[in-house]
């Protein structure tokens, strides 16, 4: 669930969607060189050269500009120029760079400054520029030269320069040159160069790949406060002091949220109730201002505007819980990284918050960017994920508790009556559970066309009638503690008519084995990289046939079992005849159960897993054949 905008930009997280590639080059950063110098606690200066030669329109966009802007810092020179063929094609100039808010329609000063280059193919195009920053700084400048596929690099290099004695930290591909002259401290990252990644469907993160170095100041000062971020405990002191004027209860919130609990002495209903309350009365919007995006709005500012981002909503959802007596912390977590980066320990790395409500057995974590959710539930982006309790003593790091792989079942059946024209009236149902659920919160409210396409894309299948007739789920429902963990859960019925599910030719009907049959994909012949599933999933479907009365089995596929260490499917198909004197006609009753494993595999074992991938797809792509008994 990426519907959060970060409470501080990390390239980590934005670099997490991979752009597709194929091994072809499209761009070459000819040179990348970057030096940050912190001038002070609260300024500095990075300077940039650039210089990319893009080979083909995929290649565009590493070639491009792009500066986020705010009242933190601001990009004070650029200059640049296009070439080819050895010639000067445009000269560029800060009245060339394009400005838009960042925004989403609230007044802010965050902003995004952006050059796309336009040349024939083959050219370069080179920029040089100067960002400022002002009011302090928790992270510095990020150093990541190369982040698309197919883009290769020939010179890289950045240097950070801080005054003698700052203690910095830093995550990097590789360690720095240090030097020292009494005055400034340098680190140093030379990369020389770099080929080109490749991307590959379930490869690791890139950054087992590329160059990229994060580093951070340990003490620093930060829009008029000072922080240390020596160790999460301390980085969440400085969290926690950044709430202290936010918190402020206005009466006439007070006396609704008392009115609404008067009487009510169960804890779990309460919350409930609340959780209710957000829901109807505030909404999620991304925005970023005050303290550079880190401070939430005041209660009283969500309570007058009815919205806030997903700081201001947590802090919000934590008043209202006060006001009932119970008590909940803020928590900030990465919704990309499952672990936080060891001994690195800056708030930037987080990019979203919610909160925990301490119960008896357990922690209850509360979404507040989105009440839609069921109460309860840690969503995929969260479960299993470290995060960070802000409290009045500090940073506390801990885990939020997983779900097994056993719950990850996505379920179909459909029963298909089949008529002797091979069209066929279907009545089908899907059950879902954990993160497969989570697309079917407000199913039922969606329109037609969106009901539609949820159910029956995948599927080979083109109904002339659809009808949805039910859907049911307990996301409303209370979640139980300890052992036995809320888990969402939905199921959804629905009717279709389709007017060739089978192909009729020379008195016989061939049938699909399965309509929701699965792909798994395994295009390269040679894999690059090590492939990756990060959870085991489990995807079990049942088909019944019932047979027109003319027609019986003239060739079924065999019951068979595909096993291998990246999975598993299980086909199983029994026919019962027709019984002429209680009228009951022929069934043919398909189960396939398909359960992939999770884990990392070495790409010398792909060619293993390509056939598996194959023999899965023949399974389901089998065929019944039906034949006229008359």
């Amino acid at each position: 669930m990426k519907r959060f905008l970060s409470i501080f930009i990390f390239c980590l997280l934005a670099l997490s969607a991979y752009a597709q590639g194929n091994g072809e080059l499209y761009a070459k950063v000819l040179q990348h060189e970057a030096s940050f110098t912190l001038n002070s606690p609260s300024s500095g200066v990075l300077k940039v050269l650039t210089r990319v030669e893009v080979l083909d329109r995929k290649g565009l966009d590493a070639a491009a500009f792009v500066l986020y802007s705010d009242s933190f810092r601001s990009l004070s020179a650029f200059a640049g120029k296009i070439e080819a063929g050895g010639k000067v094609l445009k000269k560029l100039k800060t009245s060339d760079v394009k400005t838009v808010s960042a925004a989403d329609g609230i007044a802010s000063d965050a902003s995004v400054s952006y050059y796309e280059p336009a040349a024939p193919y083959p050219f370069t195009v080179e920029y040089e520029y100067e960002v400022a920053y002002r009011k302090g700084l928790i992270s510095f400048p990020a150093f990541i030269p190369v982040s698309d596929p197919d883009v290769s690099a020939e010179k890289l290099k950045y240097t950070l320069t801080v005054p003698a004695g700052r203690e910095i930290q830093f995550y990097a591909s590789k360690d720095p040159e240090k030097s020292s002259d009494g005055e400034e401290d340098g680190d140093v990252w030379d990369f020389g160069a770099f080929e080109a990644y490749v991307y590959e469907h379930m490869r690791p993160s890139i950054f087992e790949e590329i160059p990229f170095v994060y580093s951070a100041p340990v003490e620093f000062e930060y829009a008029g406060t000072k922080g240390s971020q020596k160790t999460w405990t301390e980085s969440g002191m400085w969290l926690y002091s950044l709430q202290k004027d936010v918190l402020a209860i206005p009466d006439e919130l007070r006396q609704k949220v008392n009115s609404l609990v008067s009487g009510i002495s169960n804890e779990k209903q309460k919350i409930r109730i609340l959780y209710d309350f957000l829901r109807e009365n505030a909404r999620y919007v991304s925005i970023q201002l005050g303290l550079g995006g880190l401070k939430p709005f005041s209660v009283e500012a969500v309570s007058q505007t009815g919205f806030g981002d997903c700081k201001a909503l947590s802090v919000y959802m934590q008043a209202l819980l006060e006001i009932a007596g119970i008590p909940s912390e803020y928590v900030v977590v990465n919704t990309s990284r499952s672990r936080l980066i060891p001994d690195y320990h800056t708030v930037g790395q987080m990019d979203h918050a919610m909160l925990c409500v301490p119960m008896d057995q357990d922690s209850l974590w509360v979404e507040c960017t989105n009440p839609r959710l069921p109460l309860g539930y840690a969503h995929e982006s969260v479960a299993g994920h470290e995060v960070l309790l802000v409290t009045d003593e500090g940073g506390k790091k801990v885990r939020v508790a997983d779900y097994p792989d056993s719950l990850r079942v996505y379920s179909e059946s459909v029963t298909v009556n089949l008529n002797e024209d091979a069209s066929a009236s279907c009545v089908a149902s899907r059950h879902l559970l954990l993160d497969a659920a989570e697309p079917y919160v407000g199913f039922a409210a969606l329109d037609s066309r969106a009901q539609f396409d949820a159910l029956m894309g995948g599927t080979s299948l083109s109904p002339s009638e659809f009808k949805l007739l039910s859907v049911e789920d307990n996301f409303t429902s209370w979640v139980t503690m300890g052992e036995d963990r809320y888990v969402p859960e939905a199921s959804v019925s629905y009717s279709f008519d389709v007017a060739n599910y089978g192909k009729l030719t020379a008195g016989r009907i061939f049938l699909p084995l399965n309509p929701f049959s699965k792909r798994l994909s395994a295009d390269r012949t040679e894999r690059v990289n090590d492939f990756i599933r990060g959870t085991s999933r489990t995807y079990a479907d049942t088909v019944v046939f019932v047979l027109p009365q003319a027609y019986v089995p003239e060739s079924m596929p065999e019951s068979s079992v595909i096993e291998s260490p990246f999975g598993r499917l299980a086909t199983e198909l029994t026919y019962t005849p027709a019984d002429m004197a209680s009228a009951t006609p022929g069934k043919i009753v398909v189960v396939q159960k398909l359960e992939l494993f999770a884990g990392r595999f070495s790409r010398e074992r792909y060619a293993d897993y390509r056939t598996f991938a194959r023999n899965v797809s023949r399974a389901y792509d089998s065929k019944i054949v039906l034949t006229s008994n008359s």
